[in-house]
């Protein structure tokens, strides 16, 4: 038998198996009642309307569909994305801005990939999405935590660390933030903080990196305007995804740019998936002309704003005075704060021993931090999000 770690890169050496393949995403046929990944609720999906538009498509369309495509997207579904950007206050050319990926895991993997080189000190939320820090350590960046909390990215602490790192001789390259009901926290940053934060990039001379998945799940009013959608000077790059508020298995997500970056990203696309397939970005593009997405988001919002009511209902009756959460006004989350000194890795083995599954906080943190979990609550039904809340409480009184 030859010995096959030797063959290994000093990267590939890295990615090992992970809770995330083995626990948070979903497996056919394993019992688990599953408040981990953000995944869709599935009474909602948009079945019958992906089939119309197969149905009734015409030739013509089935030869675009399966043909190669442009690098940078189908034409119809680029101008698609432009009209429903512009309804959020983000101005952008569909021929040379706009970018459409695999969903938008893929826009952060470009964004890595063009942007960071080893040792640049990249901005991030402490916690934050944590498969942005996974794609963002792949080009073995400096991490630069700051502190996130229910208004968002502290934006005064991002100010005296970037002192601090002016005083040094050495400055930031980028920061990445997710402003709208932040993963994993929920947070909704602040106008005032949003504006702070553009200041603060155009004194110290960063770009600016937004995600935005979960905004337009929003249970009190419209979605704030994006960071890109007050941005006057060009440094953020903006990326979302049907995947929350359509369909994840679609695979549709976008990023819009600067057209000198998105010059960059299109060609260090082309060097992994040439383009995304046809039939998705079809069917997206007839989505938003027919109207269905404009309908599919209070639809999906109004199931997610019940399951959060039941999912906070029942913690407040079955988990122990000692955690402490905030009410999510949007997105797919509860964040769960527990003693310092408790460790959610440890209880998530238990957990799922008796058939409950979360995703423990030290995945969130650049530097691992072992006393959150969070909760997801638009996958499971509310049955089971009453009978999963119920079992973990009993869990954690046991352990508190």
């Amino acid at each position: 038998m030859f010995d096959s770690k030797k063959f290994y890169s000093k990267l590939g050496v890295t990615f090992e198996s992970s809770i995330m393949n083995s626990i948070i995403l979903p497996k056919p046929g394993t019992k688990l009642i599953r408040f981990t990944g953000g995944s869709y609720d599935v009474p909602s999906l948009p079945s019958a309307e992906v089939k119309r538009i197969f149905e009734e498509a015409s030739p013509q369309a089935w030869a675009e569909m399966l043909q190669y495509g442009e690098t940078a997207g189908m034409p119809s579904l680029l101008k698609e994305l432009s009209t429903f950007m512009a309804g959020h206050k983000i101005k952008t050319d569909p021929t040379k801005e706009i970018i459409v990926t695999t969903g938008s895991q893929e826009a952060i993997d470009l964004v890595s990939r063009v942007f960071i080189d080893k040792g640049d000190m990249i901005l991030v939320g402490a916690p934050t999405y944590l498969q942005a820090l996974s794609a963002f350590r792949t080009q073995y960046p400096k991490f630069v935590d700051i502190p996130i909390d229910f208004e968002g990215m502290d934006t005064h602490i991002l100010e005296e660390k970037l002192k601090k790192i002016k005083a040094t001789g050495k400055k930031a390259k980028m920061l990445y933030i997710i402003p709208s009901f932040q993963n994993p926290d929920s947070s909704l940053m602040t106008l005032e903080r949003r504006q702070r934060v553009l200041e603060l990039a155009d004194k110290y001379d960063f770009i600016i990196f937004e995600d935005n998945p979960y905004g337009y799940i929003s249970f009190e009013g419209p979605m704030p305007t994006p960071l890109a959608g007050l941005d006057k000077s060009g440094r953020v790059m903006y990326t979302s995804t049907f995947s929350k508020m359509v369909s994840p298995g679609m695979r549709i997500g976008w990023i819009t740019a600067n057209p000198e970056f998105t010059d960059h990203m299109i060609e260090a696309k082309n060097n992994t998936s040439i383009c995304n397939d046809g039939l998705s970005q079809y069917a997206a593009a007839e989505l938003f002309r027919r109207g269905d997405v404009a309908r599919q988001i209070p639809k999906v919002t109004r199931v997610y704003r019940k399951k959060r009511d039941v999912m906070l209902e029942a913690m407040e009756t079955s988990f122990p005075k000692k955690a402490k959460w905030e009410e999510p006004k949007g997105g797919l989350f509860l964040w769960v704060k527990l003693p310092r000194g408790f460790d959610t890795d440890s209880l998530l083995m238990e957990s799922v021993k008796n058939g409950i599954a979360f995703v423990p906080g030290s995945l969130f943190f650049s530097k691992p931090v072992h006393n959150y979990l969070r909760l997801n609550y638009s996958l499971p039904s509310e049955e089971d999000i009453v009978t999963g809340i119920q079992a973990l409480g009993r869990l954690l009184k046991e352990k508190l």
